[in-house]
């Protein structure tokens, strides 16, 4: 409820000049004066603007008579002060207004233009009043004064040594000038009442024996109207309670309680609105008791005991208690040092003792939070606190004894403190004395979800870019922002046209969309809206200053309502103002009630109002217009008989939640109107029901649901949820509760929606049960539809401060904080045998993203619970929790989950209830589920041999390969290599049998380190894997058994030096990575075969596999190719690409005619001197093929006068052919429809470009013509080719002909074909290859004798497989030189003779280029271009 927000502020109170410690604090009744009380004077202070009014400073005789003041007690009306001193006298001061209404504050600007202020801001605008202060007189009595408190307007209560307690009138204080004129209007004797302990009178003899001691008085004391008495604490620290019988405070109508328990008491305080008594002990804990109706007794309800971040004892005893105005919190403080904030029953808030004080603060021996009084300032926003002064030795240096001893520490509160009908929005609104701090769940986390990145993209095919170019930066559901922790906050400050004059806040409110905010102060009214960022005020200031708000604000519709008293009328009303329009009277609507509001809340279109008479009125709105509101009663109920005040109800509203869950057949016509008032009265839930034949409800039917209870919630907004009409109660220390119904089986609620429900089943049963779970956050918010609770809590930041001081105060911050409950809910449920409703609930809540999650949660708490339990468990929850589980998909994943995340030792207990991990994992390889199969391998390492484990994995790893899971793939092979190979065979010794399957091994130690593995698994059991670090091959027989086995082979090896033979890991290392390589390999050759090359891509970029080596090694075989065009087909299906070979329209003949027709005008293509090729385009422009558009550059190089594609042979030979004869034999025609293919995508051909390098680097012939022609690159099939006929094989040209032709006529026999016009350039090589492997055998058959007896050297120069990448220059070394002597033998001089080529082969040429007959350092200018080219291009495609 309240959170610290910045620095503890050092403040002084003393005199103006000088340094006195403040001695105590007390604020008056509406905390807008602040008294401070030094040694020798009294001070008073405007709270905000924390600024001096009147001061008075006793004189030497009165500190030498009455000496030095102790405490000091306001009036209620703060026109007099009663001061305590040490020698038990009481002073009155009193306190006189000035009757001119001047304020203390005189602002005048100075002279000088620059100084003068121009802006508002810089004017107090607050009129702060002009006191003085004096000395009525002085009382002294003939015992010494020890206690003072006010018990009304005009009576004052003391307890003096003597144990009694007098009731004076202030009236009669400063007309009595001695104690015998002084007649008090009771004297209350202690010893002659009679005192009761736990509720029960004591016997006769015991009334007539006072139970005090004769020494014992009143140490401390404090009162209040709604218990009727006072909380007492007694010198020898004995606690009691106090009451009387009526309002006459005597003897005879006096007797008291013993606190039960409490039997070192210090220090108490009261809490007015939940009628509490605290009791600070001298043990550091704090007893809470509340007043029990039937007897008036006292009633145990909580206790608080501070136990995180402290040593027992180390606190010592509690010096203060203080509740704040509203009730919602205590303060605590303890004589060692410390402050603590709680809740109103017992929920932790806040501790400065785990506050990050540095590393030089002991807070042990020396706190800097060591305190001595508390007071809360105005409404609770302010607490300030009294410091103890440092001894004379403690003290270092005398500036530290002079800073004052009074902090300031500023709070920020929940808005359901002072508005509790708050509780119905889902954002967590607190409020400051005059900013308030926003919380919206998704305010940050909505800015960057869902955001996308794609990649920059330009020339054709960048509008195409598909899903594969976009990148996910972050994409989280709409919920998962609610989860995370958030120290963001949207701190809306008060328009310092409204603050100054009506500070501070007291009521805020928010929409439920969390659009619009309202706040009241003490005047007026103003609201705030989050899309225009604007605050609306009174245009008329004086309509401002008329009404004082009182009970409560909302928003309903656009309308914001509220209780007020109209200082203008006065009189009390309700006031509706429209958020569209300007705030002014005229647009607001009024409705008059008979007593001030005291809380208001609404539900639906229904209104109910708590006025200070007791009477719950009940009002129907209705929304005329968008500015027009009107508010008729209902009805009125009297509630004065269910509670001591109408201040006591701390909250109430209306619903039609029941008691009794109804079929919807029997429901009222009316069932729609709210049936149910339910009321918060001192903490205990009643609920109000209206009988179907009753137009009031009645309040002596009213049924106490739960006490003890701060704040309440009601679900009835949800639709489609099991939850929704439920009851949330939050208890404090007692924790969270629910009132949920119980839903009926589905038979038996279908049978009750059509009338039967006489003739259900098992009706007696009960409609409705409570459910109570922890919870490790205040909840501020509940969301229902996301069983999820959201708070606040404190945090503290230490910032840096000067080198020389010792102590920095630490900064408080706030952070959200989330939990879930779905699965509390769940398991108590469960627990109850009530299964189905478990069920129907997690069915409602299965499509939450974190659902799986609550169900890992509560099969941890449970096994947590169990597993380690040392008492037997008969009725164990754990299987009917994996029983429920198991009714949804998630189960494997649960189980694994929940595994690796609890400790080793209870696995066995888990699983020996959720089933064998091995049959867990095959389920999950059933149901394709293969990332919690991986999980489950870490299960399998631990409990079972690495033998097992490795099997499993190498099954899951031949799976994900298949399924494409590469990142899958990647973890597992990372895990195979982890494996130590020394374990294969070993049994696991890691698995721990729970205590109660078997009980633990007793384990003997031995003086002496036994290196048998038995020993290390008998001692290390539970957790240690066993890893041999020895490098010699042992066996794990006992000494005894290796001598007796008959033929046993000795342990290790002895050589010829007579050392051991050392066996390395090593080779069997390099077994295990060779069977990863089968696998992969095999998998590779599998996709190759399906021609599935992107995803060999993948599984060579993510599982770092070796493509170009194996590669080689499969060129010829896996690696070839008997169908291109099929091949072709399904490269494209694979890339998701238009079929290359579309079927035939429905007219061929026509189609084939047309074809004729365009032969004969069409222009034939154009062969360009560097070997690349460019069609004729109509207007007879050359135009180069888009094919050719990544090669632009490489043309250029290539380009030379008069060269053309030349061949070389071993004789030095060059072949070429005749251009003429090329378009005279093989010209067809190429329209624009075959020059017309779209490119391929950008990101698409980066990857196809790069499996193209890969394979002619692997010199897979088949796979690189097939790319290429996807690619429709004419310059990598010219270099393809160039190398094929180097490679001096007659069986691969024929190939790469057989291909090309097959191509060719698939494509021309589809006229659609997208690769027609890139066809059309390949007709030269397939000629080629034809003229080629023509001149190859004529020479085989005309000179089989000179083909074998060649000997020159000087004519081989491009031989071997190798030929393609000796010709790139950079791909394999030049062999040429190594073959100058001829000493040496290539690879194609050891083939048969049919596939080798001679120096004598040699083509007719068309005489353009000279032959070269001596060496082959004589080459066209084509031939040296060609391996700058082709480095050049490899360089490209590594970029890429």
């Amino acid at each position: 409820m309240y959170f610290p927000a910045g620095w503890p502020k050092r403040v002084s109170l003393a005199l103006p000049g000088e340094s006195a410690s403040i001695r105590h604090i007390c604020c008056d009744a509406v905390k807008i004066l602040v008294a401070a009380v030094g040694d020798d004077f009294l001070g008073i202070w405007y709270a905000s603007p924390l600024i001096p009014i009147a001061y008075f400073r006793r004189s030497a005789d009165s500190m030498r008579q009455y000496g030095p003041n102790q405490l000091v007690v306001w009036k209620p009306d703060s026109r007099q002060l009663a001061l305590l001193t040490a020698a038990g006298a009481l002073l009155l001061y009193q306190l006189d207004f000035d009757a001119n209404g001047s304020g203390i504050l005189l602002q005048v600007d100075p002279p000088a233009a620059s100084l003068k202020r121009d802006s508002a801001e810089l004017f107090i605008k607050e009129n702060i009043p002009r006191l003085s202060l004096r000395e009525v007189c002085s009382v002294t009595l003939g015992s010494v004064i020890t206690a003072v408190c006010c018990i009304s307007l005009s009576e004052l209560l003391l307890a003096t040594q003597s144990c009694e307690l007098l009731r004076l009138q202030w009236g009669q204080l400063e007309l009595a000038e001695s104690e015998e004129e002084l007649p008090a209007l009771s004297a209350i004797k202690l010893r002659k009442i009679p005192f009761y302990v736990q509720q029960q009178p004591q016997q006769a003899p015991a009334r007539n024996v006072p139970p005090l001691g004769r020494d014992s008085f009143v140490a401390s004391l404090e009162y209040s109207p709604f218990i009727g008495g006072c909380a007492a604490v007694f010198s020898d620290r004995r606690a009691a309670f106090l009451v009387a019988s009526h309002l006459k405070f005597d003897t005879d109508n006096m007797h008291g309680f013993w606190v039960p328990d409490v039997e070192d008491a210090s220090v108490c305080s009261v809490n007015h609105k939940f009628r509490l008594l605290a009791y600070g002990q001298e043990s550091s804990a704090v007893h809470v008791y509340a007043i029990d109706d039937a007897t008036g007794g006292l009633e145990f309800s909580h206790r608080l005991m501070l136990t995180e971040n402290v040593l027992p004892g180390s606190l010592g005893a509690v010096n203060e208690l203080k509740w704040s105005p509203d009730g919602c919190v205590l303060a605590v403080s303890w004589t060692n040092g410390g402050l603590s904030l709680w809740s109103t029953f017992g929920a932790l808030l806040m501790s400065t003792l785990s506050w990050d004080f540095g590393l030089n603060v002991d807070l042990l021996r020396q706190n800097p939070l060591k305190l001595r009084r508390l007071e809360w300032s105005t409404e609770g926003y302010q607490l300030f606190m009294l410091t103890q002064k440092p001894s004379p030795q403690e003290g270092q240096d005398q500036q530290d004894k002079d800073l004052s001893n009074v902090l300031q520490l500023q709070f920020v509160k929940s808005v359901l403190t002072m508005n509790p009908c708050m509780t119905g929005n889902q954002h967590i609104l607190l409020q400051g004395d005059d900013c308030l701090y926003l919380n919206q769940g998704n305010n940050l986390e909505r800015t960057y979800a869902g955001s996308q990145a794609t990649f920059p993209s330009s020339g054709a095919g960048a509008d195409q870019a598909g899903d594969d170019d976009v990148l996910e930066i972050k994409q989280s559901p709409h919920t998962g922002s609610i989860l995370t922790e958030s120290k963001y906050w949207t701190v809306l400050q008060l328009p310092l046209n409204y603050a100054a004059t009506n500070w501070p806040i007291r009521y805020a409110a928010i929409d439920s969309d969390g659009l619009h905010l309202a706040v009241a102060g003490r005047t007026g009214l103003a609201h705030y809206s989050l899309l225009n960022r604007r605050w609306k005020l009174f245009g008329n200031e004086s309509q401002e200053k008329d009404f004082v708000v009182s009970g409560g604000l909302l928003w309903w519709q656009g309308f914001v309502v509220m209780g007020c008293y109209s200082l203008l009328d006065r009189t009390d009303e309700l006031r509706c103002y429209p958020a569209e329009c300007k705030l002014d009277n005229q647009f607001g609507h009024k409705l008059q009630v008979r007593a001030p509001v005291i809380s208001l809340n609404s539900f639906r279109h229904q209104l109910i109002v708590l006025t200070a008479d007791g009477i719950v009125s009940l009002f129907n709105m209705t929304k005329k217009s968008a500015y027009v509101l009107e508010i008729d009663c209902a009805y009125e109920l009297d509630v004065k008989s269910i509670c001591i005040h109408p201040a006591c109800i701390v909250s109430l509203t209306v619903t039609n939640l029941r008691n009794e869950l109804k079929p919807q057949g029997q429901q009222p016509a009316g069932a729609e109107q709210a049936e149910t008032i339910i009321v918060n009265v001192c903490g205990r839930i009643l609920m109000i029901q209206r009988d179907s034949c009753e137009q009031v409800p009645n309040t002596l039917l009213a049924t106490c649901l739960a006490s003890c209870v701060e704040v309440f919630w009601l679900s009835h907004s949800l639709e489609r949820c099991a939850m929704r009409d439920c009851l949330w109660l939050y208890s404090g220390a007692h924790g969270m509760r629910v009132w949920l119904p119980i839903l009926p089986p589905g038979r038996e609620r279908r049978e009750g929606e059509q009338g039967a429900g006489a003739q259900r089943l098992h009706s007696f049963m009960s409609k409705r049960i409570m459910l109570g779970f922890p919870l490790k956050l205040y909840p501020l918010v509940v969301l229902f539809d996301n069983v999820i609770v959201l708070g606040v809590e404190n945090e503290s930041t230490l910032y840096a401060s000067e080198q020389g001081a010792h102590f920095s105060l630490p900064f408080a911050v706030m952070e959200r904080k989330s939990q879930i409950y779905l699965h509390k809910v769940l398991r108590q449920l469960i627990k109850r045998n009530l299964g189905y409703s478990a069920w129907e609930i997690a069915q409602s809540c299965r499509s939450l993203p974190y659902f799986p999650h609550a169900l890992e949660l509560l099969l941890h708490e449970v096994l947590e619970e169990e597993a380690t339990s040392k008492q037997p468990i008969p009725d164990a929850q754990l299987p009917s929790v994996l029983d429920f589980i198991r009714e949804f998909p998630v189960y494997l994943e649960t189980i694994v989950q929940c595994a690796r995340k609890t400790e080793i030792a209870l696995w066995p207990y888990l699983f020996s209830m959720a089933g064998k991990p091995k049959e867990l994992f095959q389920l999950c390889l059933q149901s394709e589920q293969l990332d919690t199969a991986a999980s489950y391998l870490i299960i399998l390492q631990n409990l079972e041999p690495s033998v097992v484990s490795k099997q499993y994995a190498t099954m899951l790893l031949d799976i994900a390969l298949q399924q494409r899971k590469w990142e899958l793939a990647k973890d597992l092979i990372r895990f195979l290599k982890a494996i130590d190979p020394n374990e294969i065979d070993s049994p696991r010794s890691s698995m721990v049998v729970n205590v109660k399957i078997a009980p633990p091994p007793q384990v003997n130690t031995q003086q002496q380190v036994n290196q048998n593995a038995d020993a290390f698994n008998m001692v290390l059991g539970p957790i240690a894997r066993e890893r041999s670090f020895s490098t010699t091959v042992t066996t794990n027989l006992p000494k005894d058994k290796q001598a007796a086995t008959p033929g046993a082979a000795p342990a290790t090896e002895t050589g010829s030096a007579g050392a051991p033979t050392v066996v390395r890991r090593r080779s069997t290392k390099q077994r295990e990575t060779f069977c990863i390589d089968l696998i992969l390999q095999r998998h590779a050759r599998q996709l190759l075969q399906n021609h599935k090359l992107m995803d060999l891509g993948h599984m060579c970029a993510y599982l770092d596999f070796h493509l170009v080596t194996w590669l080689s090694q499969e060129a010829e075989r896996a690696a070839k190719l008997d169908d291109f065009a099929g091949a072709l087909q399904t490269l494209h299906a694979e890339l998701e690409l238009p079929s290359p070979f579309p079927p035939p329209g429905k007219d061929d003949f026509s189609q084939l005619r047309g074809s004729h027709r365009q032969a004969g005008g069409a222009g034939s293509s154009q062969t360009s001197e560097s070997g690349y090729f460019s069609l004729a385009t109509p207007n007879g422009a050359a135009t180069q093929s888009p094919q050719l558009q990544p090669s632009i550059k490489e043309e250029e190089e290539l380009q030379e006068p008069s060269s053309l594609p030349v061949l070389k042979t071993r004789s030095g030979s060059q072949l070429s052919f005749d251009n003429f004869r090329y378009r005279r034999l093989y010209s067809l025609p190429a329209s624009e429809d075959d020059l017309a293919v779209d490119p391929l995508p950008e990101k698409l051909s980066i990857k196809l470009r790069y499996l193209l390098q890969l394979f002619i680097e692997a010199n897979c012939t088949d796979f690189s013509l097939v790319l290429s022609i996807l690619l429709q690159d004419a310059a990598s099939i010219s270099r393809i080719v160039n190398g094929i006929i180097r490679s001096e094989s007659v069986l691969t040209c024929r190939r790469t002909e057989m291909a090309l032709k097959q191509l060719s006529q698939s494509t021309f026999e589809h006229s659609g074909s997208l690769y027609r016009g890139f066809v059309l350039t390949l007709q030269p090589h397939v000629y080629l290859l034809e003229q080629y492997i023509q001149s190859l055998g004529d020479i085989v058959c005309a000179s089989p004798r000179d083909v074998s007896t060649s000997s020159d050297p000087s004519g081989d120069s491009g031989t071997g497989l190798h030929g393609l990448e000796e010709e790139e220059g950079d791909f394999v070394p030049n062999r040429t030189a190594q073959q100058a002597n001829g000493n040496q033998w290539t690879v194609s001089d050891m083939r048969p003779s049919h596939q080798r080529l001679t120096r004598h082969a040699s083509l007719e040429s068309n005489g353009n280029v000279p032959m070269a007959s001596g060496s082959s350092a004589h080459s066209t200018p084509t031939q040296r271009q060609l391996p700058r080219q082709n480095s050049r291009e490899r360089e490209g495609c590594r970029v890429m």
